[in-house]
């Protein structure tokens, strides 16, 4: 095992109908409390294990993990463990122009954006209704600037909602640092 993934919390600020939807994540849902989830120093454990027994990448999820108080010194704690060359972060972007210096002076090497549309209406649509894609492109701008690179972006295409804004996306990141 050479990549391990660990989400560090299961909430998000958005209802992606393929991911999250709000029929099943309502206001009536369950979260979990957070003395359910793992702390950082469980979660240190956990990745520093995984690094003894040959992980070299650490990647950090959701739900949002931006969501989560305290996340740049958990990214510190990380990046300090021996034998982990890759530490990443998967977002949906909405948060990351505030955290994107602080986390990459906390050791953060990338990180990957989910953006499935530049059009806003189709945005909303695709997020359940939450965010927009000026602040997600803000956010990479930011992460672009903190020297987060390369910066990565993720698009879910559902058929008849979305598909038709796959080539505008290719083109607003045509001849820039993101993948």
């Amino acid at each position: 095992m050479r990549d391990l993934r660990i989400s560090v919390m299961d909430r998000c600020n958005f209802r992606c109908p393929y991911c999250m939807p709000k029929e099943a994540f309502g206001d009536a849902y369950r979260f979990l409390a957070a003395g359910q989830r793992l702390d950082f120093d469980e979660i240190v454990r956990v990745a520093r294990a995984a690094a003894a027994l040959g992980a070299r990448k650490l990647r950090l999820t959701g739900g949002e993990p931006l969501l989560r108080g305290g996340l740049a010194e958990l990214v510190g704690e990380l990046s300090a463990l021996d034998g982990i060359d890759d530490l990443a972060l998967t977002t949906n972007g909405v948060l990351l122009a505030q955290h994107a210096a602080e986390l990459k002076g906390h050791g953060l090497h990338r990180v990957t954006v989910s953006l499935d549309a530049l059009d806003p209406e189709v945005f909303r649509r695709m997020s359940g209704g939450y965010g927009s894609p000026a602040a997600v492109l803000a956010g990479i701008e930011a992460a672009l600037d903190a020297g987060l690179e390369p910066v990565k972006v993720n698009a879910v295409v559902r058929r008849g909602v979305n598909d038709h804004a796959v080539l505008p996306l290719l083109e607003r990141f045509r001849g820039t640092p993101v993948v």
